[in-house]
């Protein structure tokens, strides 16, 4: 299979929303909701993309907070968290005490499990927990593709300063989960 990954970033934060596409069927998934949604829908329709899914690397605000738009957009496609950050998304609960909780929950919201491969249409993704920056953090591996969160960036690593973080639990993610992984990634 060949996809393809459009990339939006927010103008705010920089945070990436993703829309990975199948060339074939264009079944579709976003990774991550931006503050700027209306990037990634105009991504969508362009492409003629079949959103399935949405899939959250972590529920940090950056990266959930055009949720609702999608929701509007692609109806009542399956959100996927970690379970470990799964109410912060049904319940509205915050990932940290240091920002609110959100305005309103969402609903058919299910939870990754690791080792078992996440399916949307003819997309099938492996799910690595990549815990750290955030207790369910994930990283999300396609077609030769990792979809990070905020657990790597280019020359550095995720934030682990937050009352909820764990440093080494994301030094030890990225060096059994992502360093591991081939060179071309």
């Amino acid at each position: 299979m060949a996809v393809h990954i459009e990339v939006t970033a927010d103008r705010r934060f920089g945070t990436n929303s993703y829309l990975v596409d199948d060339d074939q069927t264009h079944d579709a998934v976003v990774i991550d909701s931006n503050l700027e949604p209306e990037l990634v829908l105009e991504a969508a329709k362009a492409r003629g993309a079949n959103v399935k899914a949405i899939l959250l690397t972590h529920t940090d605000i950056d990266h959930i907070a055009g949720l609702h738009e999608l929701r509007e957009a692609f109806g009542p496609v399956p959100i996927a968290v970690n379970q470990a950050e799964k109410d912060v998304i049904e319940e509205g609960k915050p990932l940290r005490k240091e920002f609110g909780p959100l305005a309103t929950r969402l609903d058919n919201v299910t939870a990754f499990i690791e080792g078992e491969p996440y399916r949307a249409g003819s997309l099938e993704f492996e799910v690595l927990h990549t815990p750290g920056h955030s207790p369910g953090g994930v990283t999300l591996k396609i077609d030769g593709y990792l979809f990070t969160g905020d657990a790597l960036f280019a020359g550095s690593i995720g934030r682990s300063d937050f009352a909820n973080s764990d440093s080494r639990a994301l030094l030890e993610g990225i060096r059994s989960k992502l360093l591991t992984q081939p060179d071309e990634m």
